[in-house]
């Protein structure tokens, strides 16, 4: 779809609202909530989701667990805007916001950068991410550069892990087993002591097939053998509250996984990937007595190793190793009447060490110092004016500087808001630095763009939020099989080169509505119109850039009783012909959930996963999953 053709997307826009109005729950604010609830991700002046002109999408431990998630990807599935790569467990997973590519994608647990500086460029891969441990999920939408610096330009992902609140002792305790050998397990147990609490978590999961290659798209002839997955984790965190003022907290999480791997769509082979993840984090918080000045110091580290085995690398495997190290100071003072003030620093460094059949032995490292601001103005009641502004200067390539303005108004149980702001994106250590196709003078790429919405809660038990969004981005970083070898840069023939631009617009919608005690209605939808010039003039023509422009979630349930529900759950998805191998359909798939509390402290469930055994690929050459059944239970004491 053209840019220049927009009447099409309104069209898609006014369609989309009506087929929306009659029924998404995550993405919508409850009844009568807009003015209380808390939001930590999108704003360092403001956590008051009264005063947000950003769009954001909670999903809340209720949520998870009504949905029945094992793994935090399946979630962010149901978000408007959002479009995930694979519905497998432990697949290569790719997330999208509003056009965006996943390494434009900042992922943070608990204050911890999460991302991999041996990827190609830093990015986060949600493959094995477990939800036992979450108590809450923010998604922001949209260049954030301007408060989190490079990897904001798609949006962030905050995930938010559970805390004891009360003294005593508590623990969750959950089972599952289904279709293709499955087995899932978790448990966390969470204390509080006066100003002590803790808590531990421990997870794990195994399943044993089906094929990652389709048989439908690979080599006639192929044999697909089961291809085997698991994974396991623990996390935790220990907080101190030293005094009324004070505190610190203590946080860390570890992971170890392993996939049998294929090389679809083009063969069925023995290659094998095992990783291994860790993440902690020391973290002190200050706040004056009469609560107007807040001060946030926090150290933490990411660190990943990841080991291929297959007939194209060493004899011992090909290793990557990558670090991100970070300390990061925020600053708030809300004393001056409609006003809030906040500030803050930060120092990163990544690193990696590779040693692979491609590239040898190769080691780099980058370090980033910034420093930003932020203001809050309240010039009339229920109205509330942000601007923020970022300098990041970078040890290898310089000094890009974002910034970003929101507006929100809140009229009743009407939230008018807008926002407008740049982004920009560091090259990875990879695309600088790897032996063979690296390229040393690779800068920044930028962008910039906004949206305009509002949020609608009734006590009626209806919730509505609707966003129009666009964005620019620039000097986008492309595997150049032609590049400029000529002086002075004297690069090889092929490598990383800097041309491409693309641009997006689009609309975002989720709904909710309880026309009666025992139903519930919800509706997500995201269409993006996504383009791409790829000219290295600049100046050629933007063309279809074939990602898949629509997806969405419809869901019906019904709850007859306190102690039981149901859910027909039906998620669809555009075509996507985007990708180097293939094209991938549009699909629409039905999953069934169902639970029933036997008592206040156990909780039986099950669902049907693509109730009519529909084929489809969320990733071209990737086998998902066909008609299957799964049943657990969860206990907490």
């Amino acid at each position: 779809m053209s840019f220049q053709n927009s009447s099409s997307l309104y069209a898609v826009i006014v369609a989309a609202f009506f087929s929306s109005a009659t029924a998404h729950a995550e993405e919508a604010v409850a009844p009568d909530s807009i003015a209380d609830t808390i939001i930590v991700t999108a704003s360092r002046v403001t956590d008051e989701m009264r005063e947000i002109g950003s769009a954001v999408s909670v999903i809340t431990r209720d949520d998870l667990s009504r949905g029945q998630i094992t793994f935090v990807k399946d979630a962010l599935r149901d978000l408007p805007g959002v479009v995930i790569t694979s519905d497998r467990p432990g697949d290569l997973t790719g997330m999208s916001i509003r056009g965006s590519s996943n390494d434009e994608i900042l992922w943070l647990i608990d204050g911890i950068e999460l991302g991999d500086p041996s990827a190609i460029s830093t990015e986060f891969r949600s493959d094995h991410l477990a939800s036992a441990d979450i108590d809450r999920i923010e998604v922001l939408r949209g260049n954030q550069s301007s408060l989190y610096g490079s990897d904001a330009i798609g949006g962030v992902v905050n995930i938010i892990t559970k805390r004891a609140t009360q003294d005593g002792l508590s623990a969750n305790v959950e089972g599952e087993a289904g279709a293709y050998g499955t087995r899932m397990g978790a448990a966390s147990i969470l204390g509080k002591s006066g100003a002590v609490d803790f808590r531990l978590t421990a997870s794990g999961y195994r399943h044993d097939g089906l094929s990652v290659a389709d048989p439908k798209t690979g080599p006639a002839g192929a044999i697909t053998e089961k291809d085997e997955y698991w994974r396991y984790g623990f996390s935790g965190r220990i907080g101190l509250a030293a005094s009324d003022n004070l505190s610190f907290q203590l946080i860390g999480l570890w992971q170890d996984s392993f996939s049998d791997l294929d090389n679809a769509p083009y063969s069925d082979n023995d290659d094998t990937a095992k990783s291994r993840e860790h993440a902690f984090a020391g973290q002190g918080s200050f706040k004056s007595s009469d609560g107007h000045f807040k001060a946030d110091l926090t150290a933490s580290r990411y660190a990943i190793r990841r080991l291929y085995h297959g007939i194209y690398n060493l004899p011992e495997g090909d290793m990557y190793k990558g670090y991100k190290d970070s300390v990061r100071l925020a600053l708030s003072y809300s004393g001056i009447e409609a006003v809030t003030l906040a500030a803050g620093a930060n120092w990163e460094q990544e690193k990696t060490n590779q040693l692979t059949s491609y590239s040898g032995n190769f080691q780099e490292h980058i370090s980033t110092r910034s420093a930003y601001g932020e203001v809050a103005l309240r010039p009339l009641t229920g109205m509330t004016l942000t601007g923020a502004v970022r300098v990041d200067d970078n040890s290898r390539f310089g000094t890009f500087d974002t910034y970003r303005g929101t507006i929100a108004y809140l009229v009743g149980p009407l939230k008018l808001r807008a926002s407008y702001g740049t982004g920009a994106k560091a090259p990875g250590l990879y695309q600088l630095f790897d032996p063979r196709a690296g390229n040393p003078y690779l800068k920044a790429e930028t962008s910039r763009g906004g949206d305009v919405g509002f949020d609608l809660a009734l006590k009626e038990g209806l919730a509505l939020q609707m966003s129009y969004f666009f964005n620019h981005k620039r000097n986008e970083i492309s595997y150049d099989y032609a590049r400029d070898t000529s002086p002075p840069h004297n690069l090889s023939s092929e490598g990383y080169s800097q041309y491409g631009r693309s641009r997006a617009q689009g609309v975002e919608i989720g709904l909710t509505a309880q026309p009666f005690a025992w139903l519930n209605l919800s509706q997500s939808f995201g269409f993006t119109d996504h383009e791409v010039d790829n000219s290295k003039t600049g100046d050629g023509p933007y063309r279809d850039s074939g990602k898949a422009s629509y997806s969405g979630t419809t869901a019906i349930t019904l709850t007859p009783d306190d102690r039981s529900s149901l859910t027909a759950r039906l998620r669809y998805r555009d075509g996507d012909k985007s990708g180097w191998a293939g094209d991938t359909r549009a699909y629409a798939v039905v999953d069934l959930l169902g639970s029933y509390a036997l008592s206040e402290k156990v909780e039986i469930y099950g669902r049907v996963v693509n109730l009519f055994d529909k084929w489809y690929q969320a990733s071209y050459g990737t086998q998902t999953l066909g008609l299957s059944a799964y049943g657990g239970v969860r206990l907490s004491f």
